[in-house]
């Protein structure tokens, strides 16, 4: 009796821990799909931020500054520059400027705000004639304006972040930086990236919950560099630059129709 008592107890006890076995086998599985879901986000919310850095940094070593320590130690005319670079390659439109036969009339106000964004307010920019990388920018002192001609370049270099590293009160990125004509495009159309021609650390300290340039230094090469081919695409959100440029060349294509139309007329 007391057999069957036994054995009948050890059922009673089979069903509820067969139970508490499967709903701790179902957290388990629901903890590691949770996991590897966050994990997911986690990379492409890493790789978004990596590409966010990568685009604040296009202008930066776009024309290869010099390197400083700080930011109150960098070349004045190469801040603005680098400043100019921004708004162009921003998604501003080209109306918004007057352009004249030189080239767009940019005011000293538009590129302060560039200036801000990217290099804080330790340093207070001064406005002269940029004679920069590729082309001069000419500062019309009396109108507050910069010159800035219709004329596309190739950047010198194109930036690659490899690596974040956060610490209090500043970000310290490491960049590979691309020859801007070393790309090359593959035999699938995918364009492949160049070998790096070096390397910088760029710092990003923190200010009123933003972040801002405040050194830029030469690093050696990281021991693991993971280089992937990079894919470019084409779209029609041109720069202001590029924008500007299609627009002066359809108006001298309206321009050279009438003509054309005027003299047959005649």
């Amino acid at each position: 009796m007391s057999e069957k008592r036994k054995h009948k107890g050890t059922h009673k006890l089979a069903f509820p821990i067969g139970m508490l076995v499967t709903i701790l086998a179902a957290i388990g599985l629901v903890t590691v799909v949770f996991s590897a879901v966050k994990g997911i986000d986690g990379a492409i919310e890493k790789g978004q931020k990596l590409e966010e850095y990568e685009k604040m940094l296009t202008p930066v070593v776009l024309i290869s500054p010099d390197t400083f320590d700080d930011v109150t130690k960098a070349d004045m005319s190469q801040l603005v520059e680098i400043s100019i670079w921004a708004l162009l390659k921003s998604d501003i439109s080209p109306d918004t400027y007057e352009s004249t036969g030189d080239g767009l009339l940019i005011p000293k106000e538009d590129v302060e705000e560039q200036f801000v964004k990217l290099f804080g307010t330790e340093v207070t920019p001064v406005h002269s004639t940029i004679e920069g990388y590729g082309m001069d920018f000419t500062f019309d002192s009396a109108k507050g304006t910069y010159t800035v001609p219709l004329t596309g370049i190739t950047p010198i270099y194109t930036p690659d972040v490899i690596n974040k590293t956060t610490l209090p009160n500043s970000i310290v990125l490491t960049v590979a930086c691309l020859a801007g004509d070393g790309w090359e495009q593959g035999e699938n159309g995918e364009m492949k990236a160049p070998v790096p021609d070096k390397y910088l650390k760029i710092t990003l300290r923190e200010k009123d919950d933003a972040y801002y340039i405040s050194a830029i230094q030469n690093t050696s090469t990281p021991e693991i560099v993971t280089t992937e081919e990079k894919t470019e695409t084409t779209t029609q959100n041109l720069d202001l630059l590029g924008q500007a440029d299609v627009v002066a060349s359809e108006s001298s294509t309206v321009a050279e129709s009438e003509t054309e139309s005027e003299s047959a007329t005649a």
